[in-house]
């Protein structure tokens, strides 16, 4: 869809629009756009009527709202072409704004929004299911080592993925945004964090939404500061103390990264989209991490880092 598409959609929609600007593209397929004049400002979002619809996410933006957490209020909706007009909450997303000086207060006030969700009653949802979360594992071997990568794996994929998914079963689940990172986190002029992209929201292991926010794909691991900042959520949650949270975590990080790194592979292989193949390289760096001591049971992870360098040098 062409900027002057959507300036033709917002008049549709009685929204003059004076200019356009593109946002984001994201894995789903979903299409982001500002909508701006003197008045007002907007984001209009597109998604294919043939490969998905808005319904989950108004149906959570409503509950989400209804339970005090901040979340970007729906202006239009139209089924039939698959646009979702939405407030526009600004650019100030955790991966921009988030430095040095205010880290660790950003990070717990994002915790503090993400226990908010965990405690929210939200209709309908669905839960994960085993076979999605070890298909969605599989994605690693298939996508990003077979296709990418052009590499066969050994049995030690095989095993990480089944201690990994054993893990993941034995861990509290809850309310799982499923993309809980710092681009989907918008902080406000009032110092409040806004949460957006939450339309795959399902009941989960509380490990992948802690991951997401404290396992970032653009910055290394820092067990000292996780282990903070795990403190600080086990204070202020209502999980118990015998739930051991960084190993929840640790398995929450293995399943969420190997699972993007085979999806972004994907969206290159078949869809020529090479929007995040920078941020693989972070990924990787970060599935081997916090692996700590546990990671020479699986030298092939290594051997995959030096040729991603390799197929990236290339590209």
């Amino acid at each position: 869809m062409k900027a002057e598409e959507v300036l033709h959609l917002a008049a549709k929609y009685e929204l003059n629009a004076d200019e356009v600007y593109p946002l984001k593209d994201e894995a789903s397929g979903r299409r982001y756009w500002r909508l701006k004049n003197n008045s007002y400002s907007f984001v209009l979002c597109y998604l294919d009527p043939n490969k998905g619809d808005h319904k989950n996410f108004i149906k959570i933006s409503n509950d989400l709202t209804a339970n005090n957490v901040s979340a970007p209020k729906i202006i239009h909706h139209d089924k039939i072409s698959g646009i979702l007009i939405q407030e526009d909450l600004g650019d100030g997303d955790l991966l921009k704004i988030l430095d040095q000086n205010n880290k660790t207060n950003l990070l717990k006030k994002s915790l503090d929004v993400l226990i908010k969700i965990q405690q929210s009653k939200i209709s309908e949802l669905t839960k994960l299911s085993t076979n999605e979360l070890i298909n969605q594992m599989y994605l690693f071997k298939s996508k990003f080592c077979n296709e990418f990568l052009n590499i066969d794996t050994d049995e030690s994929i095989d095993d990480l993925i089944d201690i990994a998914i054993n893990g993941i079963k034995s861990q509290p689940w809850t309310n799982c945004h499923f993309d809980f990172e710092r681009r989907n986190l918008i902080l406000g002029d009032s110092n409040n964090i806004s949460v957006i992209d939450y339309q795959d929201m399902k009941i989960g292991p509380i490990g992948i939404d802690l991951s997401g926010i404290l396992i970032d794909h653009y910055y290394p691991f820092d067990e000292i500061e996780v282990k903070k900042l795990l403190d600080y959520y086990s204070d202020k949650s209502n999980i118990s103390d015998e739930v051991d949270l960084f190993d929840a975590l640790k398995w929450g990080s293995v399943q969420r990264n190997m699972r993007i790194l085979g999806t972004l592979s994907d969206l290159y292989t078949s869809k020529n989209r090479a929007f995040r193949l920078k941020d693989l390289p972070m990924i990787l760096h970060n599935l081997i991490a916090i692996l700590g001591d546990e990671k020479s049971k699986y030298d092939f992870l290594d051997e995959s880092s030096k040729m991603l360098e390799i197929k990236l040098k290339s590209l």
